[in-house]
């Protein structure tokens, strides 16, 4: 009843066709069956998937999770959560990664030891505030294990999206740290958007050499070439 008055008084919007929608949601069921995601169905791996392969041959993780590609209009909420901190974009990506991860749950017998969210480092936080990745999966990953800070951001790297792969890699050098024992453990490791892969790389290389078993990663987005 509370939630009926809270909606009837404070109406929302689905970002896409603009149907007033409940407010704890950001799309209509109608747009959000309309996008166009992976089919996790079929590759619950999508480092299986033949076209993705071709895109991102040098991959160092073990398994690969991501929505959609870097297109329309996940391009346009991810930029405008980022960087205008635009949070009703944030609402329409939980529920695609909500949808999309108990689709590539249903299909595993296992779940990683724990997640842990690609942390900025401290300047950088200061000086944006949030980190947006950790204000949309955080909630999305709740119910499927508990999330780990053991992965530290030791260097004020420049910002990936103006440089090369070749620098993407040299830029990220000794980046991470690992703060914790990861012996026998499958770490699932979430960033926003998959490039190169080269920060994604970064981390799976620390994380595996703390000891961890297998590396997972999970995207909201894959660069198309």
């Amino acid at each position: 009843m509370q939630q009926s008055i809270i909606n009837w008084l404070f109406p929302s919007y689905c970002v896409q066709c603009q149907e007033v929608i409940n407010s704890e949601n950001g799309l209509c069921e109608h747009c959000l069956s309309d996008l166009t995601v992976f089919d996790l169905n079929k590759h619950t791996n999508l480092l299986h998937r033949p076209d993705i392969v071709e895109m991102f041959p040098n991959c160092e993780f073990d398994r690969l999770f991501a929505c959609a590609f870097y297109q329309p209009p996940f391009e346009h909420w991810l930029k405008r959560l980022k960087f205008n901190n635009q949070i009703h974009y944030k609402k329409a990506l939980q529920q695609v990664i909500t949808k999309e991860l108990a689709t590539f749950f249903e299909h595993l017998s296992t779940k990683p030891d724990f997640f842990i969210i690609l942390p900025l480092h401290k300047k950088r936080f200061l000086k944006r505030g949030f980190n947006q990745v950790s204000q949309v999966w955080q909630p999305c990953i709740a119910k499927h294990g508990d999330v780990s800070n053991a992965l530290v951001r030791n260097k004020a790297t420049q910002a990936q999206s103006q440089l090369s792969k070749a620098k993407r890699i040299k830029n990220l050098k000794n980046a991470f740290i690992c703060t914790q024992d990861m012996s026998g453990k499958t770490v699932a490791i979430i960033d926003d958007v998959m490039t190169t892969g080269a920060t994604l790389n970064a981390a799976t290389q620390v994380l595996k050499q703390a000891g961890a078993k297998q590396v997972w990663a999970f995207t909201t987005c894959l660069t198309p070439l």
